[in-house]
């Protein structure tokens, strides 16, 4: 059985590629005895199951060549290579490259290939090797391959995806050549550069970002205070720490109210387009349970676009409309069925990586 010895990462410039990659050291066990030509059927079930493996052209050089070596022969490591890439191509990577050498001990071979994140690319590695080993050794009544796919590589990449701004932001700066790293697989935060040149980034902010102006966006009662001060039209709204303080500002202000929590992030907890006392008493908990404070805040509806703007040296660079997830009824089709029909769009990806984001079903 394949088995994998050892797995590390290595982040920069090392002695297997110029880019980071992943380094596997993997024992075949017996498989050294067994290349791919003398498994019966195994091409033909791995390509069922990872048919763009045929876009592989290995050192044959053309489109289908890593097929074409394991019609004649080739070692499970190589081949573990290869479905490694894949898998995180199947969660919207871009690596390709990799490389398999022996490691002097028999049956014991260095398996290299380049990631796009890290932790997806160590865990193709992992499913890789569990999905070889269930090809060779027969089915295993556990294994489902698609939704060990979905699990562990396809939610995990769209978890770890850089979002927008960052994903623009370090497309530039290697664009322009600037090395660029990541220093936390569960953070999007970068450094660009090294030594005294470097520059760290975290989403949107920058090593120049004040505190000052980030405590500030942070609260949204204080920032709606301060657009108002200097006549920018925004919301009215009202900071409330009980249900009842949002019943009362609810009927002062006129429905419908929105109701969203005073320092909170990514739309968690905001509740929208709320009727009536009992749509806001049933929606408060949520909106507390996302403020870090416990304080929310009621607004005023107002309907309109969502737009997200980049702005660097005060000038704008890019505009993104950001419209919620939907699917739209027709009398005939499941919800479930229309999302699934949504997510079939080419222009729908994991995360960030299309310009439309794949709609998950959650409660």
């Amino acid at each position: 059985m394949l088995t994998i010895r050892d797995a590390r990462v290595l982040r920069g410039p090392n002695v297997w590629a110029r880019v980071p990659v992943v380094h596997l050291v993997v024992d075949l066990g017996e498989l050294e005895d067994r290349p791919t030509n003398k498994i019966p059927a195994f091409t033909e079930r791995l390509v069922a199951l990872l048919p763009a493996l045929d876009d592989h052209v290995c050192s044959v050089g053309r489109r289908g060549g890593f097929i074409e070596r394991m019609r004649e022969g080739t070692w499970m490591g190589h081949v573990l290579e290869h479905v490694a890439l894949e898998m995180q191509r199947l969660a919207g990577g871009t690596a390709t490259r990799g490389k398999t050498r022996a490691t002097g001990e028999r049956g014991v071979y260095n398996v290299v290939y380049a990631y796009d994140q890290e932790d997806v690319g160590i865990a193709a590695g992992r499913l890789a090797a569990s999905l070889l080993n269930h090809l060779i050794y027969g089915p295993e009544a556990d294994f489902d391959f698609t939704k060990e796919a979905e699990d562990r590589i396809i939610r995990l990449a769209e978890r770890r995806a850089y979002g927008p701004s960052t994903l623009e932001i370090v497309a530039e700066a290697e664009g322009r050549g600037i090395p660029v790293m990541r220093l936390f697989p569960d953070r999007s935060i970068v450094q660009l550069g090294h030594g005294r040149h470097q520059r760290r980034i975290w989403a949107t902010r920058t090593s120049a970002t004040s505190g000052t102006a980030m405590d500030i966006a942070g609260n949204k009662d204080l920032t709606n205070r301060l657009l108002r001060d200097l006549g920018i039209p925004s919301p009215r709204g009202i900071r409330v720490s009980d249900e009842d303080d949002a019943v009362r500002e609810a009927a002062r202000m006129g429905y419908p109210v929105v109701l969203k929590p005073v320092d909170g992030n990514h739309g968690r907890g905001v509740c929208v387009d709320l009727l009536d006392e009992q749509a806001v008493r049933s929606h408060f908990a949520a909106a507390r349970a996302a403020s870090r404070s416990g304080s929310v805040i009621v607004e005023r509806m107002f309907r309109g676009k969502d737009f997200r703007v980049l702005v660097i040296n005060n000038e704008v660079v890019a505009v993104a409309e950001r419209v919620p997830a939907h699917v739209v009824g027709d009398g005939v089709h499941s919800v479930e069925d229309l999302i699934r029909r949504a997510n079939a769009d080419p222009l729908r990806g994991i995360g960030h990586e299309r310009p439309l984001t794949r709609i998950s079903v959650d409660r």
